[in-house]
């Protein structure tokens, strides 16, 4: 499990999570339910990263449960999404050593692909917004003052 240890004052150890913030496209969704009726979805997703040579496509494993697998279901295989969570190590035991995977675990998915609708026109306004303004104040709806007080100041 990809962690950090932080010492606070006490000098008990506190572990936290690093969380991963990654843009991610759905390659693979495998769904299933555990014993207590919780969906659960893994798979394989890609990201991209950046090189000298340019930007690079890799895969990740990725797994989720709860809310995050309901996510990823609805957005379904093709689906580019933000998704949070962070990086797990699955431990795979080889003949002389033992294989570390990583695996994103993630908690919230954020399609970022959106349907596009199409266009509605509006329809062509006869007169701009501020005439009507302009014809509240001239049609005696706001009262006008009309004595010359301006002009009479005393100093």
């Amino acid at each position: 499990m990809a962690c950090a240890r932080i010492i606070n004052l006490k000098h008990h150890l506190i572990k936290t999570m690093i969380i991963a913030t990654l843009t991610i496209a759905v390659e693979t969704i495998n769904e299933q339910h555990d014993t207590e009726g919780m969906k659960i979805c893994n798979g394989v997703a890609s990201i991209q990263t950046y090189s000298k040579d340019g930007p690079v496509t890799e895969q990740i494993n990725y797994r989720c449960r709860g809310a995050g697998a309901v996510q990823v279901s609805a957005a379904g295989t093709g689906a580019q999404a933000i998704a949070i969570g962070y990086v797990d190590f699955i431990i795979v035991n080889q003949d002389t050593y033992k294989e570390k995977i990583p695996c994103l675990v993630i908690d919230s998915f954020i399609p970022s692909q959106s349907d596009t609708l199409p266009a509605t026109p509006t329809p062509d306004a006869s007169e701009p917004v501020l005439a009507g303004v302009s014809a509240a104040v001239g049609n005696g709806s706001i009262p006008q003052i009309e004595d010359n007080t301006d002009t009479d100041i005393p100093f």
